[in-house]
């Protein structure tokens, strides 16, 4: 397990959470960074917010067959460091579940894919296949980047990487706000005033903000999905001090060979969107 405080004042340090665990079960990676924000004056937004330290820790499992490793599955805890996790109860309980609820999830699909997966190794065994490469043939692995945390707002974003064979692994994103608070997971309709228009505005920016530009999807297709997601409440935000932040995994909005997408909707250009009491908007220390 490892530990990061971040830096106390008016500003909220990013510090990231994915990290490839090293041979010690420690990780490598770590990444933190502190600009300057360009102060957005927004009455009734966060002007200050305290810091908090949290941590992360990794649970492996695997399926084995003939004393061989055919999946690594890995998944990661999030929580608050203890001495934050005294002061905020109801977020490091809101967090334990989070985690409990990933690994109950994570175990739930090995023991869904394993039927499939040992088929397919004994039939690629009675090909000829498998006899000197020792890696494991299929992998899982949910792992999480920090974005905010602060006494108002915690948010972090999952990246699910899934292989089981076939051409190509799969990559998906899940998104989490929660109320420091409280607690509570922010859905849509918390973190924005509304949610009419939302749709059209996050495929405006993924237009704009999609690299290259040739691999936009068909848009009418996408905005029907996205306002799918939206009516279901899938839709994956995650909130930053600086903005919103859209989640599109493969095949969310396109093929796969749009890839995955990030798209950006900054408070100062749509403070009117949103909740204001998530808005941060005080000026962070410089770094």
């Amino acid at each position: 397990m490892w530990k990061k405080m971040l830096a106390a004042g008016t500003a909220v340090l990013a510090l990231g959470l994915v990290a490839p665990a090293g041979a010690d079960g420690g990780y490598t990676g770590l990444t933190m960074s502190c600009v300057e924000a360009g102060g957005v004056a927004t009455p009734g937004g966060i002007p200050y917010s305290q810091p908090l330290a949290y941590s992360s820790n990794v649970q492996k499992s695997d399926i084995t067959r003939d004393g061989r490793v055919l999946m690594e599955a890995t998944t990661y805890e999030v929580g608050l460091a203890p001495e934050w996790a005294a002061a905020y109860p109801k977020l490091q309980q809101a967090l334990e579940k989070l985690s409990a609820d990933n690994w109950s999830y994570m175990r739930r699909m090995m023991n869904k894919w394993e039927p499939d997966l040992i088929e397919q190794y004994n039939q690629g065994r009675a090909a000829g296949y498998y006899k000197e490469d020792s890696n494991p043939l299929y992998s899982y692995e949910l792992s999480y980047r920090g974005l905010r945390a602060d006494s108002a707002v915690f948010s972090c974003v999952g990246g699910e990487f899934i292989y089981l064979g076939g051409a190509h692994p799969v990559f998906y994103y899940r998104a989490h706000v929660f109320d420091s608070q409280t607690g509570k997971e922010l859905k849509l309709n918390d973190i924005f005033k509304t949610t009419d228009g939302l749709a059209e505005i996050i495929i405006e920016e993924t237009e704009k903000q999609i690299e290259p530009k040739s691999s936009m999807p068909d848009k009418g297709e996408a905005l029907k999905a996205v306002k799918e997601m939206i009516n279901k409440g899938s839709l994956q935000v995650g909130l930053t001090e600086d903005e919103a932040v859209v989640y599109f995994g493969n095949y969310a909005i396109g093929s796969y060979a749009m890839g995955t997408v990030e798209v950006k909707l900054p408070y100062s250009k749509y403070f009117n969107l949103f909740n204001n009491e998530y808005v941060f908007y005080g000026t962070r220390a410089k770094g």
